[in-house]
């Protein structure tokens, strides 16, 4: 009731609608720029919806699963595994960044594509001490930035790869449905790590900024199936902008919750991370050196949000009461990701997808066991009464 209370005094229509928009922005970073370009591939559209459903409702639905006072909790009780997901984030953006303008541009080297991430990277670094205000308008701004180049791809190109999505792909349904189960886990539960949306979730004061997210958030998916035709010239400059643009938005705003703790730190008395701003820059080699620039390396990015980041959430989180783990529950956690990790590998990297599914059932039934095993005497009795 208090939550709820505090929700409405928070409430309008302006805040509503930007914070929104500043989540639009700030979920659309490499996955959603690339990963639909993969699944296509593989599997033609069917392999976009099982990317874009649970991605859109795993967004939309931690709004109204959660309201401010239960987001603070989260950030009081997790706030480094919270830190931890941007520091990682940035990192991915950096790395794809570099692999990315070295790949498929044009007449460009390895220096080039390091140069554009080393200089996100410190774009990164100086707007992480901009107030919320500001980082509202950015966002907003951000979002008009890439809805203009969209349609301006959509007139040069006549609507790209959007006319011609593919029914099938290299691999099979059942190598979809296979896969299935780790897009569900991923993109159902990596939401609540997410600083930026835990911030826009308690400034916001309204669950409705997630149903204006959802909206804005979509044109920009259907933006990376568009401009999967392929193409010279314009076509890789305008897809290599929005790429830019969105991937410089999300390593900055996920720069600032890394760094500098997220919504709540300073009351919360959690000090700078330095390491967490300066660390991630490391990844900008990988996405230069010929030996991990690759889809390869992109795959096993993407293991962090289907499988590691996701487990936290349901073993740590989702649990009634769920705190930050003592250190050698969260060393026994990291052990246990060993072998979750590998047969992931086998699931994306070498196609046995059948191992991912395997891991999400085994990881659930770890998660039922431990609710089984964590209940109280009291509880048991009463449950018996």
């Amino acid at each position: 009731m208090i939550g709820a209370m505090r929700d409405t005094e928070k409430t309008s229509a302006t805040r509503v609608l930007g914070w929104g928009i500043y989540c639009a922005s700030s979920w659309t970073w490499c996955i959603g720029m690339f990963l639909p370009i993969i699944l296509l591939r593989l599997f033609g559209w069917p392999g976009f919806l099982v990317f874009a459903i649970p991605n859109l409702i795993g967004l939309v639905a931690i709004g109204y699963l959660c309201n401010a006072e239960r987001c603070r909790a989260i950030l009081r009780e997790h706030r480094p595994a919270i830190r931890l997901f941007s520091a990682a984030t940035v990192a991915f953006q950096l790395f794809f960044l570099a692999w990315a303008w070295s790949t498929f541009a044009p007449n460009t080297s390895a220096t080039s594509g390091a140069l554009i991430a080393l200089g996100v990277w410190l774009l990164g670094l100086a707007l992480a001490a901009v107030g919320d205000r500001a980082w509202v308008v950015l966002g907003v701004l951000t979002w008009l930035c890439s809805a203009v180049l969209f349609l301006w791809f959509l007139l040069a190109h006549d609507g790209g790869g959007l006319a011609t999505m593919p029914a099938s792909g290299e691999l099979t349904l059942q190598n979809l449905v296979e896969l299935a189960p780790a897009f569900l886990f991923g993109f159902l539960l990596c939401p609540w790590l997410d600083g930026t949306f835990l911030r826009a979730r308690i400034q916001s004061g309204s669950p409705h900024t997630f149903a204006i997210f959802g909206i804005f958030f979509f044109p920009m998916i259907l933006f990376t199936c568009a401009y999967t035709i392929g193409g010279e010239g314009l076509f890789v400059g305008l897809v290599l902008t929005q790429l830019t643009v969105q991937a410089s938005f999300t390593t900055a705003v996920h720069t600032r919750e890394a760094w500098l703790g997220g919504f709540g730190a300073k009351q919360d008395r959690s000090a700078p991370w330095p390491w967490a701003a300066l660390l991630p820059g490391l990844a900008i080699l990988l996405g230069t050196l010929p030996l991990f620039a690759n889809e390869s390396t992109y795959l096993r990015f993407l293991g962090l949000y289907g499988l590691i980041f996701p487990a936290y959430v349901l073993l740590f989180i989702l649990r009634s009461g769920g705190t930050t783990p003592r250190r050698s529950v969260g060393a026994l956690f990291l052990f246990l990701m060993l072998p979750c990790a590998v047969m992931y590998d086998w699931a994306f990297i070498s196609r046995a997808t059948s191992y991912a599914a395997i891991t999400v059932a085994g990881l659930l039934a770890l998660a039922m066991l431990i609710v089984l095993t964590s209940r109280t005497p009291t509880s048991r009795t009463n449950h018996a009464q």
